[in-house]
């Protein structure tokens, strides 16, 4: 995989056709309109990708709007993806949804609202249109639409109609001869202010501070990233790499919706103008202007524990990882050794090795779910886990979970095979606080284990509810699939009948099964039904799926399938 993106990572974004004959397009990813994520890699099974430079402002592309929803009849069933490119600063969904409104709206509009895709795509008037071979990662053609939007920018009559995307299109799907593109000098002008200013950015003064706040705390010795931001000559060496993952909205990782971003907290994002700032720079050439270095004066991490040292270390027994095969899950009851009732007010997992555990979940057993035998871990209360991306979490104040003096862990271990013989001690830090709180938390779960996606598909619906009992507050979601798992978003309908969209995450990541913490509880009266609408890809253009040949089920091992999120919710008294 790293290979892969190492060579996205080197090509580069479109130049005008007049000024170069290369026609190579980078990947990137856009959220559209209607809060959909949409990534052009992600479209190899596709003949050819129509992107289309749209502003609600604009009367040159209203008319486009109704022809492009005509060439998407026309070419239905031939894989040929249409899209349109809103990179209008300050525009809204809301607004380009309304200026849809006489049209079709079945054409998604991605917001770049960074306007660094289309900066990089040399997209500057509305009412351009680009096709793009997603397959070779070439551009096909860039121009006008139709020579009578020509004409109407030249004010002559359009005496021989010639339908330009048309005709490319039609040679994409029938191998005809390649269409020359067509200067389009038309629409409005779209300003890059931003991207342009003659004012250069800083590393040490404008840099290295969103390197701290954003993404250093991953980016250390001992972090769950790859490599340490500690060095100008670290940062410069991947700078090519930070800027792939910027534009297709790999990193910052576990992103959600912009939209939900002022409802959570701890959740990983970073601003328009932070990733301008950053890809200007490394546009630029990353480099440190002058000797000065603030990342080399970072302070290390007190402790190798991410919420400093634990009040106390459980540490489970050491677990032998044969080379190869498929591993069942492993139940190991464990002593936490507490001499009297604690309340825990945050945990934290140090894992042995994240190659092979692929999540551990720590659950608790009273003295009488331990005399309790039956199999598969027996009786037990979720207590809480660790998967990629999850390693901590602090419950809110005046909240905690209890654990009673008699009580023990029940321990069940996932793990995968790597090739070669592993041996894993993984240790679980708590912290307590003396005092009970007023909101007790417990786990609950929305969940769909029936579902069965077909071979190939992209896009498989799955949904899932579950209904509040008492009257509830809900703290915190924890969404778990697998690695087919594509997109997932949650919302409330309450007993009166109104509807309330909790959270989204547009581009679900299985190697960061994050926890997204609300800022503030949110009160859920009792017959409250929390529903969960996601989606699974089982296609060749997943890079992660084991097999997209194979049908897939429910099932415990990471080639399986899972719909489920944990819930952190206290029930009021």
């Amino acid at each position: 995989m790293k290979s892969i993106y190492l060579l996205i990572s080197l090509l580069i974004f479109v130049c005008p056709a007049q000024a170069s004959p290369v026609r190579a397009v980078g990947d990137f990813a856009l959220i559209d309109h209607q809060g959909v994520f949409h990534q052009l890699s992600q479209y190899s099974d596709y003949q050819a990708v129509v992107l289309y430079s749209y502003s609600s402002k604009g009367d040159a592309t209203s008319g486009a709007v109704d022809k492009l929803s005509f060439l998407q009849d026309k070419y239905e069933g031939r894989n040929i993806a249409f899209m349109m490119v809103d990179a209008t600063l300050g525009e809204t969904r809301a607004r380009v949804a309304e200026s849809l409104g006489r049209h079709r709206d079945d054409i998604p509009v991605l917001m770049d609202t960074s306007q660094l895709v289309s900066y990089s795509l040399k997209i500057d008037r509305t009412g351009e249109v680009l096709v793009i071979d997603p397959i070779r990662m070439q551009l096909l053609y860039r121009g006008a639409i139709d020579s009578r939007a020509v004409a109407a920018v030249k004010k002559t009559s359009d005496s021989i109609s010639r339908n330009y995307l048309d005709e490319v299109l039609s040679a994409v799907t029938l191998n005809g001869p390649e269409v020359p593109d067509v200067l389009w000098e038309g629409g409005q002008s779209i300003s890059f202010e931003d991207l342009t200013s003659e004012l250069s950015v800083s590393y040490a003064s404008d840099v290295v501070p969103i390197l701290e706040q954003r993404c250093v705390s991953c980016h250390r010795d001992g972090g769950v990233a790859p490599w340490s931001m500690d060095s100008h000559q670290m940062v410069s060496g991947w700078s090519e790499m930070m800027r792939e993952t910027l534009l297709t909205m790999r990193m910052p990782p576990g992103q959600i919706d912009d939209t939900y971003l002022d409802n959570f907290t701890d959740v990983h994002s970073i601003s328009d103008s932070e990733k301008r700032t950053l890809v200007s720079w490394i546009d630029s050439g990353a480099e440190i202007g002058g000797s000065d270095d603030p990342l080399t004066r970072l302070e290390a991490q007190a402790s190798g524990w991410a919420l400093g040292e634990p009040d106390l270390i459980v540490e489970f027994p050491a677990q032998e990882i044969p080379a190869t095969g498929a591993l069942d899950y492993k139940f190991i009851p464990v002593e936490i050794g507490l001499d009297r009732d604690r309340w825990v007010r945050a945990y934290a997992f140090d894992i042995g090795d994240k190659s092979v555990l692929h999540h551990v979940v720590a659950y608790t057993q009273d003295s009488k779910q331990q005399k309790q035998n039956s199999s598969g871990g027996g009786s037990r209360t979720n207590f809480g886990g660790y998967a990629p991306g999850r390693d901590y979490v602090e419950f809110d104040d005046n909240t905690g979970v209890l654990l009673e003096e008699d009580m023990r862990f029940m321990v069940q271990f996932h793990y995968t095979t790597v090739g070669r013989p592993v041996t894993d001690v993984t240790r679980i830090g708590l912290y307590f606080q003396d005092e009970e709180p007023e909101f007790p938390l417990s786990r609950t779960a929305i969940m769909n284990g029936e579902f069965v996606i077909p071979p190939g598909d992209s896009d498989f619906d799955v949904m899932a509810r579950a209904t509040i009992v008492k009257d509830s507050y809900l703290y915190n979601i924890a969404p778990h699939m697998h690695y087919r798992g594509k997109r997932v978003k949650y919302w409330a309908e309450y007993p009166d009948g109104t509807r309330e969209d909790i959270l989204s995450i547009p581009n679900f990541q299985h190697n960061w099964q994050m926890i997204y913490r609300l800022k503030q509880p949110k009160l859920l009266p009792a017959g409250t039904v929390i529903v969960s609408e996601g989606a699974f890809d089982n296609s060749a253009n997943n890079a992660l799926n084991p097999d997209p040949s194979q049908e897939v089920r429910w099932g415990d091992q990471v080639w399986d399938e899972m719909f489920i999120a944990w819930m952190r919710v206290s029930e009021l008294k």
